[in-house]
């Protein structure tokens, strides 16, 4: 039987808290599962909050994936935003709580009112630099561990990894898979004028812009130095999630499988027989929601796939654009794949396999406005949660 939610319920809310790690990052579950020298914030406050991302697309989608693979985007890009939420109590973070959003006016003032920073000074420079360390995090659409760690790394930020509770080989798996992929690139484009140590060192600049072979390899798609990192870090996570569609591709169907299936009329249709028309066109929302996702990811994996070919077939133009523009088609597959994610975590936490026990009437309506709120493009969210 699926949880019964707290009074007041808020989707907003229970996605943030319940999305998976992909749309948000617990600080309190980390704050008592680490000693304070190992937390990722310095400040007491910022350590009794939840980070989160959330979704504000302008409503043409499909001519942002068209136009992501044509040159420069033209300037920042922020499809997807990041949140940091307050509750009122951290005992009980789903009772409610305030938020400040990192794009909305004065929300550094809005952060240094709500810690109270200490009179001795301290509080000043641990809170300007947990404000780093967030800005940080707004330049990557979600917030999974290992893009994380990259994003960290290429910044030059210290930090004990083992708080992101990224497995070790797990890791190495990923670089390494991530690596396979690129190298028939960095072979092709310098196959002719480098040794095998010097294209090695070509690859092993992806995990390290500030090495002088980062620059060459930029240079070589026309790409000003100043962009290396840019370049590097959302190449290698569109990569990172082009190797999530392969985990999260049989958890879609599983949900799609459901919502199509008997076991997702509710155990008390009969008894809500006016309402059942109402629910089944919400069903059939969500289903669109998830294939529109799903459509998108695949525009940006096929496009992409194109560009590599293109690039080993000898005609490099496409795939040099791509690179110009990686950070707009990042921020789009990486919103699709994280709101997937979410909607399969959200799913997975109500339909508990392998019981598939079916749910109420008013149990499968709050599934819904979960999933809706979650796989939503543009999401208006309130300051009190």
């Amino acid at each position: 039987m699926a949880s019964t939610p707290v009074k007041g319920f808020s989707p907003v809310l229970d996605a943030i808290l319940h999305g998976g790690s992909s749309v948000s990052m617990n600080v309190i579950e980390m704050a008592r599962s680490f000693p304070k020298e190992k937390l990722l914030f310095r400040s007491t406050a910022m350590n009794a909050v939840v980070i989160f991302k959330f979704p504000n697309f302008v409503d043409d989608v499909n001519k942002e994936l068209m136009g992501a693979f044509g040159g420069p985007s033209g300037g920042e890009y922020h499809p997807i935003e990041t949140g940091v939420y307050l509750p009122y109590s951290t005992e009980a973070p789903q009772d409610g709580g305030c938020a400040i959003y990192m794009r909305q006016k004065n929300y550094q003032q809005l952060l240094t009112d709500y810690v109270g920073l200490p009179t001795d000074g301290t509080g000043d420079a641990n809170l300007s630099q947990d404000i780093k360390l967030l800005a940080l995090m707004d330049t990557i659409p979600s917030l999974d561990p290992f893009l994380l760690k990259e994003c960290f790394d290429a910044n030059g930020i210290s930090y004990d990894p083992s708080v992101l509770r990224l497995d070790p080989r797990e890791e190495e798996d990923i670089k390494r898979m991530i690596s396979e992929k690129i190298s028939p690139i960095v072979q092709k484009a310098f196959d002719s004028e480098r040794t095998t140590s010097s294209r090695e060192r070509l690859l092993a600049a992806l995990w390290n812009p500030t090495m002088p072979e980062a620059r060459n390899f930029v240079r070589a798609f026309g790409i000003a130095d100043s962009e290396a990192v840019a370049v590097f870090t959302a190449w290698k996570g569109v990569t990172f999630y082009q190797m999530q569609v392969r985990v999260i591709g049989p958890r879609i169907r599983e949900v799609l499988t459901w919502m199509k299936s008997k076991e997702s009329v509710p155990v008390d249709a009969t008894m809500n027989k006016m309402y059942m028309p109402q629910l089944q066109m919400f069903n059939v929302k969500i289903i669109s929601l998830i294939n529109q996702n799903v459509a998108d990811m695949r525009t940006i994996l096929t496009r992409y796939e194109n560009c590599f070919e293109s690039f080993i077939d000898g005609n490099p133009s496409e795939l040099t654009n791509f690179l110009r523009s990686a950070r707009q088609v990042y921020y789009v597959l990486g919103y699709c794949i994280s709101s997937l994610n979410s909607a399969i975590a959200i799913f997975f936490r109500e339909i508990r396999p392998p019981s598939r026990t079916r749910l109420s009437f008013e149990e499968t309506n709050r599934l819904y406005i979960r999933l809706d709120t979650t796989l939503s493009r543009k999401r208006d969210v309130p300051t009190s949660l």
